[in-house]
C-alpha cells in the first residue's frame, strides 16, 4: 500500500451540491476509493464560483463547510494524530473576502488552512493567470494576515504580476507559497502553468508544486507518459523536495487517459517509479507535502 498526500480537490463542493456523501458516491474522490492507500491526505478547496458575487460565494462557502461538518467530515489543522482519511481545508479563490479582512480571520477559525488567491480575471485580491494585474493592496493586506494567522498561500491561478507579488511579501516575512496544481510552461505553454523563473523561486523559498491533471495543462497528449514529461522536467530544476501531486480531482470533468478516478493514481505510481526510483515516487506522493505540512501546519 501507498501513502497519498494531494494539495488540491473540489471534492466538497462536489459533494455539497449533489448532496452526496463522502463514503460512496459519484465523484472522483470517496472513503471507498482511497482504502487502497496506506495514508490519505487531501487538501480540498471550495471554489468561489466565478458565476457567483463575492458576498454569495463566501456565504456558499459557509453552507459547503457545515455540509461537510453534518457528513461528519472533519478538517485536520496539523499532522499529529492523523487517521487513514484526513482533509485540509482551503478556499480556491479569495475575491470571497470581498475586502473584509475579518472574513479571513472567521474562515481560518472553521479550519481553512490554505488560500489560493485567483481563479481567473480580476478581483479584489488581485489579477488572475489571464491577466496582467499586481496584487491588489488588500491582497497584501491578505498575505501578510495569512502569514500571521498560519495559512499556506497558494498562487495557481495567479498572475506573473500577482505571483512576484507575493514573492516579495514571502522572502520579506520569510514563509513559502505553494502552487497546488500547476505544470510547467516550458512543457505545456498553458498560462495556467509555470515558467522556469516561477519554479526556481517556489524551490528557493521551499514552497510546494502540485502536478495538475487537468487535459489542458498537460499537453495535447494527456496521458501517463505526457505526466512524466513534466515530472522528469521539474527534476531537471532541481524540485526533488518540492514536487507532488496536486490533481484538482473533481474540478476537471476530464482526466488524462488511463485515470478515471483517484484509485487510478496507483498506475500513475508505478510508471514514475519505473522512470524515476521508489524513492522519488514517495517523495511526489507522500513525503514533501507530509514535511512541508508537518513545519507549517
Amino acid at each position: 500500500m501507498i501513502p497519498l498526500f494531494d494539495l488540491h480537490c473540489d471534492t466538497l463542493l462536489e459533494l455539497y451540491k449533489k448532496k452526496e456523501n463522502l463514503e460512496d458516491n459519484s465523484l472522483h474522490i470517496s472513503s471507498k476509493k482511497v482504502q487502497n492507500f496506506e495514508k490519505y491526505l487531501q487538501i480540498s478547496s471550495i471554489w468561489s464560483d466565478c458565476s457567483l458575487t463575492n458576498d454569495k460565494a463566501y456565504f456558499r462557502c459557509l453552507k459547503v463547510i457545515d455540509y461537510a461538518l453534518s457528513q461528519n467530515i472533519r478538517f485536520i489543522t496539523n499532522l499529529n494524530n492523523i487517521s487513514k482519511v484526513n482533509f485540509i481545508l482551503g478556499v480556491e479563490d479569495s475575491r470571497l473576502l470581498n475586502n473584509k479582512i475579518e472574513r479571513l480571520d472567521y474562515l481560518y477559525s472553521h479550519g481553512v488552512r490554505v488560500l489560493t488567491l485567483n481563479w481567473k480575471n480580476n478581483s479584489c485580491i488581485g489579477g488572475g493567470w489571464n491577466t496582467s494585474h499586481s496584487l491588489s493592496s488588500f491582497g497584501k493586506e491578505v498575505v501578510t494576515r495569512a502569514h500571521d494567522l498560519g495559512i499556506t498561500i497558494d498562487v495557481s491561478h495567479s498572475s506573473h504580476e500577482t505571483f512576484w507579488d507575493v514573492v516579495s511579501i514571502c522572502e520579506k516575512l520569510n514563509f513559502s507559497p505553494i502552487a497546488s496544481h500547476s505544470n510547467s510552461y516550458s512543457i505545456c505553454n498553458h498560462k495556467r502553468n509555470l515558467n522556469d523563473k516561477q519554479i526556481k523561486k517556489i524551490r528557493e523559498l521551499q514552497g510546494l508544486i502540485g502536478i495538475s491533471l487537468v487535459p489542458e495543462h498537460i499537453g495535447p497528449n494527456y496521458d501517463l507518459d505526457a505526466i512524466l514529461k513534466h515530472i522528469e522536467y521539474f527534476l531537471h530544476l532541481e524540485c526533488i523536495d518540492c514536487l507532488c501531486l496536486g490533481c484538482d480531482f473533481d474540478g476537471t470533468s476530464t482526466l488524462p487517459c488511463g485515470i478515471n478516478s483517484i484509485e487510478d493514481l496507483s498506475f500513475l505510481y508505478q510508471k514514475i517509479e519505473h522512470e524515476f526510483g521508489k524513492e522519488t515516487t514517495k517523495k511526489i506522493f507522500f513525503k514533501n507535502a507530509f514535511n512541508f505540512f508537518k513545519k507549517h501546519l
